[in-house]
């Protein structure tokens, strides 16, 4: 009897150490369980990603841009120093502010740069010394287009030559090459996750076409030909470009208003793909128009336009040609969807004076100097052309800063 009870209490003490294992046994398994499963934990990331791209704000890029930048024989002279050497940087003081800070400024380049063996000049064969670049550069340039009728100036030398300083200072260019395969690059700047796209192109050279090798002329310098314009805009869109913009050196000199081939050839650009075109050529600024396009690929989509953008800065005194402006746009990208947003303009005039009996140049953001800070003739030209500008391009759809 006491053998059997000896028996079962041999095993209740072996039934009660098997269940403390088994509960401690589970006590691992359950700790085991919290942790999720990989795949688990992969779903959830794309999960969180996914909300995170919906939830992305638009993303928006300014661009600034000016019309001819041209250096005549007296603005060369007068930015002479005593020690030989050229300082431009003074006439661009003043507008400054007005470009450099946008994330991107562009001008018409329409001179070439040459060195003191090739010599320096105005009007008709524009060669001008190198420091406009640090000006340009101080005033917050980013890219400059070379296709106009001036590119040719200095032969090969001063097409090579200007490119090869802008290389040099930092500049991005576009409108003529130094050889095919520069040419074939479509310029694509990268800013604030937006990519722009900008192509150049001028109606002609001034006849110094006949001046270089025809195997050469066809890659050195982009004229308007419909043909390649297209295969560029393709190019650009398939590099990736959120907005295409073309830079258009064509009209009629000294003309206010655009003339039918501009029209059509400006129609035929939006319907490529074309998002915005910045005209330059005639010297007195023409108008622009906000514009609501459908593309070729039936595609509906926001434009703009400025036919011409008049003299930023040259030695021309005419009413008209002695004034320009600063064109401030802004893009926005939400998503897969590009728009225009705000669009502005500062009139600007060439102020051109003596000061110790020396000609000087300055560019003037036409508002700020309108109460009086200028005297006579200047005071009344001032505000001409304010109200040339404004009664030109308007104030309702396109604000004007004052």
């Amino acid at each position: 009897m006491n053998h059997k009870r000896h028996i079962k209490a041999v095993i209740i003490v072996l039934l009660i150490v098997s269940i403390l294992s088994s509960c401690n046994f589970i006590s691992v398994k359950d700790n085991n369980i919290h942790p999720p499963e990989e795949d688990e934990h992969i779903e959830l990331n794309v999960e969180d990603k996914e909300e995170q791209i919906e939830q992305e704000p638009p993303r928006s890029l300014n661009i600034s841009v000016v019309g001819d930048i041209m250096l005549h024989g007296p603005q060369i002279r007068s930015a002479k120093q005593s020690d030989g050497s050229y300082d431009f940087k003074p006439v661009f003081s003043e507008v400054k502010s007005y470009l450099e800070g946008s994330d991107l400024t562009l001008a018409n380049f329409e001179t070439t740069i040459s060195t003191p063996e090739k010599g320096y000049s105005g009007y008709p064969m524009f060669k001008t010394p190198e420091s406009i670049l640090e000006a340009l550069k101080y005033a917050g340039f980013d890219v400059l287009t070379t296709a106009n009728n001036h590119c040719l100036d200095n032969f090969i030398f001063g097409l090579e030559n200007t490119l090869n300083k802008f290389d040099e200072y930092g500049f991005l260019h576009t409108g003529t090459s130094r050889s095919p395969e520069e040419q074939d690059k479509v310029l694509i700047v990268d800013k604030n996750g937006i990519k722009v796209a900008i192509l150049a192109y001028t109606y002609g050279a001034n006849g110094m076409e006949g001046s270089v090798d025809q195997s050469k002329l066809q890659y050195m310098v982009n004229f308007i030909d419909e043909e390649k314009i297209s295969n560029d805009i393709q190019k650009a869109k398939a590099e990736g470009a959120d907005v295409i913009i073309a830079c258009m050196h064509w009209g009629v000199e000294y003309v206010r208003q655009p003339n039918d081939e501009q029209k059509a050839l400006a129609d035929k650009l939006f319907a490529d793909g074309v998002d915005i075109i910045f005209g330059s050529h005639p010297h007195v600024i023409q108008p622009m128009e906000r514009r609501r396009i459908t593309t070729n690929e039936g595609k509906e989509k926001d434009g703009f336009i400025i036919y011409s953008l008049g003299n930023f800065v040259s030695n021309q005194r005419d009413r008209y040609q002695d004034s320009g402006v600063i064109i401030n746009l802004e893009v926005i990208k939400d998503g897969d969807n590009i728009s225009i947003g705000k669009i502005g303009y500062t009139p600007t005039w060439v102020r051109k004076y003596t000061d110790n009996g020396n000609i000087k140049y300055e560019i003037l953001p036409v508002a700020k100097f309108m109460d009086g800070q200028l005297k006579g003739n200047e005071n009344e030209r001032i505000k001409s052309v304010w109200n040339e500008t404004t009664g030109l391009i308007g104030i309702e759809d396109f604000e004007p800063v004052k």
